[in-house]
């Protein structure tokens, strides 16, 4: 089946880039774009590949080379990729999947881990004939990761550790969002949206390796009531040598908690023939419950927003297919997009803006 393009005052340019460009707008991450002014029909097939990264070329707005840390390092290097697939059940509804594979490097660590999502969207009032355009969308996502290790020197549970691995550790989160679009012309589109959600963070084995006082190494393991901190090799230290010691306290609760977040913000669309052009905004709330208070009640500041902006440019080549280069930054790296990197042990370091360019193509069918 083939919809011919429309003319005004329908507004709807099916055969042109606004044909493409809807695949684009997922629940989180991007959801600074999230749009109501999507129109299909039934059967109808979308799809986007890219390339996602960031590093000291590709940071041509220094967001992270104005760092008086890590300006001119590997610190927050990004490589990744990512596919989204969408399916029009019929005119009003579509579901989409997307799954990301991102790379992060840390001085000498590089720390890889997968991110997924599901999503509908109904339209709930609007055709091809509306200026005005609502819709809702449910949404679940998360992120995954079989093994996290940091190599450097860490304070964890009062102690300077050398190193800390954790394994198996994923957030899911479930979300509702109230989109609203106005096409006020040919050209131009505005979207806004509120959304809610909630999700959980889970962590397996939690381990450290830690060098006492007198110079001995051992390996300490975290439960979810106490931290064992085992002999790792012989030890000739002068004085007693203790082969295990066990405290009452551990930091391993504090690596699982249960959130809840609320978000607005919106959209701009300009389109002209074979040219598109979006800018959206978006802000994040985010209750941690326990967590933050105990960063804040030992003296640390905890982060519980977000500031995201998105743009993106499309150049269709052909009457299906589209090209583009997206731009995102974030005032305070991923908090909210990767729940599970952010806990007490880490929270100090979300105080720093990120930002990523990512280079794809974008397919209607």
């Amino acid at each position: 089946m083939r919809i011919e393009r429309l003319k005004w005052p329908s507004f709807k340019c099916i055969g042109g880039l606004l044909f493409l460009l809807p695949l684009s707008v997922w629940s989180a991450p991007l959801d600074a774009l999230l749009s109501a002014d999507q129109l299909h029909f039934a059967g109808e097939f979308r799809a986007e590949l890219s390339v996602d990264a960031v590093n000291d070329t590709l940071d041509v707005l220094k967001i992270r080379g104005d760092d008086p840390l890590f300006a001119g390092t590997n610190v927050g290097d990004y490589l990744g990729q990512h596919v989204r697939l969408s399916y029009a059940l019929n005119p009003k509804l579509f579901v989409e999947g997307g799954f990301w594979r991102r790379k992060i490097t840390y001085r000498t660590d590089e720390e890889s881990l997968d991110s997924w999502q599901l999503a509908g969207q109904y339209r709930v009032f609007g055709d091809q004939s509306s200026r005005l355009h609502g819709a809702l969308r449910l949404s679940a996502w998360g992120n995954r990761s079989p093994s996290l290790k940091k190599n450097t020197p860490t304070q964890v549970g009062g102690r300077t550790v050398n190193t800390i691995s954790i394994d198996e550790v994923e957030d899911t989160q479930t979300q509702l969002d109230a989109i609203a679009s106005w096409r006020f012309n040919r050209k131009n589109t505005v979207s806004g949206f509120v959304g809610v959600g909630r999700g959980s963070v889970s962590t397996g084995n939690l381990s450290a390796t830690y060098t006492s006082s007198n110079g001995c190494n051992y390996i300490l393991t975290f439960t979810q009531t106490e931290t064992v901190g085992q002999l790792a090799a012989p030890c000739s230290a002068t004085g007693t040598v203790i082969g295990e010691f066990k405290t009452s306290q551990s930091v391993l609760p504090e690596f699982s908690y249960d959130t809840s977040y609320l978000q607005l913000g919106g959209s701009w669309l300009w389109q002209s023939g074979d040219w598109a052009m979006r800018a959206g905004y978006q802000f994040q709330h985010l209750n941690r419950g326990n967590v933050d208070n105990l960063i804040t009640s030992r003296g640390g500041t905890s982060y519980q927003n977000n500031h995201i902006v998105v743009a993106d440019l499309f150049r269709r080549i052909t009457p299906h297919v589209a090209l583009f280069v997206r731009g995102q930054a974030m005032s305070n790296q991923f908090v909210g997009e990767i729940p599970f990197i952010y806990n007490s042990v880490t929270a100090s370091k979300f105080n720093r803006k990120y930002g990523l360019v990512s280079f794809g193509v974008n397919m209607a069918f």
